[in-house]
């Protein structure tokens, strides 16, 4: 069921929020996050500053799983921006009602994968726990760029599955552009 863009905030507000931000690498998931939950006076939780130990080592997957839960545990409400979708539909999935797909095109992607790396590279800010991005981890097998191309299109077509199929039942709001997010929050 997907929502209307111009859902008011009262209604979303009679509702105990458990809202899923997902969307490819580089679309804005944990910006919107901030923006949202600052806007509702609900707590966001990034995945990425989870998963991630510093020097770019990855928790094993039940730790990373078992250490988001307790993060959202004896909370009423929530944000969770990120993706690791196949490692989170068991359990925040199940417990999200409201999913917001960051759906942008391919080029815009592309775009702020350069501006964000750039960035990140040039001004050395912290980013996925206590790491940093380097020119030569830009350019390795463990590229965002590389990732980009790999999961852009599968993700798309995951989250359509998901979207008619197994959790059909959580409230979708599928945004395209970052014109259509920003009246989406305006709107709230």
């Amino acid at each position: 069921m997907a929502l209307p863009l111009g859902c008011p905030l009262a209604a979303i507000q009679t509702m105990t929020e458990k809202i899923i931000i997902t969307g490819c690498t580089c679309a804005g998931k944990t910006t919107l996050g901030q923006k949202l939950a600052q806007k509702l006076g609900i707590s966001q939780l990034d995945l990425d500053e989870y998963h991630f130990l510093p020097n770019w080592v990855e928790k094993e997957k039940e730790q990373f799983v078992e250490d988001v839960l307790a993060a959202l545990e004896n909370k009423e409400t929530w944000i969770v921006s990120g993706n690791y979708n196949s490692l989170m539909k068991d359990s925040v999935w199940s417990m999200a009602n409201r999913v917001i797909w960051l759906d942008y095109p391919l080029g815009l992607i592309l775009h702020r994968y350069f501006q964000r790396t750039f960035r990140r590279v040039v001004y050395k800010e912290k980013c996925c726990g206590d790491n940093y991005e380097t020119l030569g981890r830009t350019f390795s097998s463990e590229s965002l760029f590389l990732r980009i191309f790999k999961s852009y299109w599968k993700r798309k077509e995951r989250m359509q599955q998901w979207m008619h199929g197994p959790f059909a039942d959580k409230q979708w709001v599928v945004l395209r552009s970052p014109k259509q997010t920003s009246k989406y929050l305006n709107t709230l």
